[in-house]
């Protein structure tokens, strides 16, 4: 077992909020992916290009991002009968 002084709740807590935060990037940057798709050329969208950036685009962020706040807004116990 770890030896770590900070608290299991502050840890979840500090973690939380740096995956919200990386993945509200990732929803931006995915969003210029999908304007950078939507504007392809129709000869590339079926090429390599189009293809890869289908797939960022097909990324459920959203959904992840969902669950990050979730588990940011979670009530957490704090045990030792101070529940």
């Amino acid at each position: 077992m770890s030896k770590n002084k900070t608290s299991r709740a502050t840890r979840w807590s500090d973690a939380a909020a740096r995956a919200v935060a990386a993945l509200e990037e990732l929803n931006n940057i995915r969003d210029e992916f999908e304007a950078w798709r939507d504007n392809l050329p129709e000869n590339l969208q079926g090429s390599a290009l189009g293809e890869k950036l289908e797939a960022v685009c097909d990324l459920d962020i959203a959904g992840a991002l969902d669950t990050a706040n979730d588990a940011e807004s979670i009530d957490l116990p704090l045990g030792f009968g101070r529940d």
